[in-house]
């Protein structure tokens, strides 16, 4: 396989019209019926009007980021990414992609860890195999005021100075509007790094966001950029017929019309399960939206669940195959595994046993995903795959695009929006009103009223 990703649609469709595929020849309508959407859509990508474009123009920070990186790993024993959601999931989905769950035990420098909760126990965990004194501070919040990760930079900065730690050393990861984290690093004369304003954090992991952590595990962030322009190239360059965006897109749209409101991604190996994580979130907050653009209320959106094979066949799978048929699977697979291990012929005279003689661990695991996708199609459950080339930057940055591209031209079929979130924006200020921010003191006492309310309402259960 020489393709970066090769994408199947095949069992999405079906020779017969019913509930659960597309017909082929509904399929062969697609292009009169979703064509023009694409078209503007391709045109938004190519004249660099679609936010997701603004990574492809993060070369120029290739160099300084670089730099940073060196200047961190050969001074520190430890990185401290301090994030949440789109700030830190990329970097998981890179770190274990690329280098593996267990990087951190190889006994290499520096050890990359990420906070991503507010999580009192898991800070204290994190605490005992630390020292703050060796430990490099990057705080990345692309509003820089999002308050779980602010509280978490507040508790480490501290940690960070009375260890001896040289604040001008501390990296900054957020946009450059007028914010307190700006004039704070200002003042502090900290490392600035400035995340594209148009280019929201879900959507960032191809920006210094992503890059710099995968500069300090030794992974080469030009490559993950040179795999998105690809698949940017093939995008834009290819009409509806012959896109494998387009293909897929239109699919999903046509299929959650007629009920499939799950989209489930079934990923193939273990080091693809914080990609599923990063997935569930770009999906679920790109595309979730209660109103369109004319600001009709429809509801939009799949819900996204990721699981990860083959373990995840003895949990959740006896659901999808004989449980509610409101799903459709996407599997993700990778072709080329590293270092395969081979199975030899230790108990000949057990019919149980004797059969592995000969196999791969790798062949099992593509034969055990071959078999699920066929089960699941065989009892009428839509499903498109993945196919990644091997381990390696080019083949995820190309992946990322790729599902970028695809939620937002999922997001131009629904006529939504697929760059603001404001389902979470009330959760933000109930948080910052009852933290006594200043600027949300006004609503202080409504909100405290409505917890009391809500406190009233409980019915609770004591066992």
């Amino acid at each position: 396989m020489n393709n970066l990703i090769g994408v199947d649609i095949g069992h999405l469709l079906n020779q017969e019209d019913g509930p659960d595929f597309i017909s082929y020849s509904e399929y062969d309508s697609f292009i009169r019926k979703h064509g023009e959407p694409f078209r503007e859509f391709q045109a938004g990508l190519r004249d660099g009007k679609s936010p997701i474009t603004l990574s492809l123009a993060e070369e120029s920070v290739l160099p300084r980021v670089k730099s940073l990186a060196r200047e961190l790993t050969a001074k520190y024993q430890n990185v401290l990414v301090l994030g949440i959601g789109g700030s830190a999931l990329g970097a998981r989905a890179i770190t274990q992609f690329l280098r593996g769950p267990y990087h951190n035990l190889e006994n290499k420098f520096p050890r990359l860890f990420i906070l991503d909760n507010l999580d009192p126990a898991l800070v204290m965990k994190l605490e005992q195999v630390i020292d703050m004194g060796k430990t490099a501070v990057i705080y990345v919040s692309k509003s820089g005021s999002t308050p779980e990760t602010a509280a978490q930079f507040i508790y480490f900065f501290k940690k960070y100075r009375e260890a001896g730690g040289d604040v001008k050393d501390i990296v900054i990861c957020c946009d450059r509007a007028d914010n307190g984290i700006n004039r704070i690093a200002s003042d502090l004369g900290c490392r600035l790094l400035h995340i594209p304003g148009n280019l929201p954090g879900r959507y960032s992991v191809l920006s210094s966001v992503g890059f710099l952590p995968a500069e300090i595990i030794g992974v080469d962030s030009a490559e993950l950029l040179a795999g998105a322009k690809t698949m940017h190239r093939h995008i834009v360059d290819n009409p509806a017929g012959q896109n494998a965006v387009f293909a897929l897109g239109a699919c999903l749209f046509e299929l959650a019309a007629r009920g499939k409101g799950i989209h489930v991604l079934f990923n193939y190996g273990s080091f693809l399960s914080e990609f599923g994580l990063w997935f569930v979130q770009l999906w679920a907050e790109s595309l979730g939206k209660r109103l369109n653009l004319d600001g009709e209320v429809i509801h939009a959106g799949t819900t996204p669940l990721t699981c990860l094979g083959a373990t995840d066949q003895h949990s959740i799978l006896q659901l999808f195959k004989e449980g509610p048929n409101d799903k459709v699977y996407g599997f993700v697979k990778i072709e080329n595994m590293p270092g395969e291990i081979k199975l030899t012929s230790e108990f000949p005279g057990e019919k149980e046993y004797a059969y592995f003689a000969g196999h791969t661990m790798g062949g099992q695991l593509h034969i055990e995903q071959l078999s699920t996708e066929m089960s699941l199609f065989r009892a009428g459950k839509p499903c498109y795959r993945l196919t990644l080339r091997d381990i390696s930057p080019a083949v995820l940055g190309a992946l990322f695009y790729f599902y970028e591209a695809l939620v937002v031209f999922s997001a131009g079929l629904w006529r939504i929006n697929p760059f603001d979130q404001p389902g979470v924006e009330e959760g933000k200020n109930i948080t910052y009103a009852l933290m006594g921010r200043a600027d949300y003191q006004s609503r202080r006492q409504e909100y405290r009223q409505a917890v009391e309310q809500y406190n009233r309402e409980r019915r609770i259960f004591g066992i």
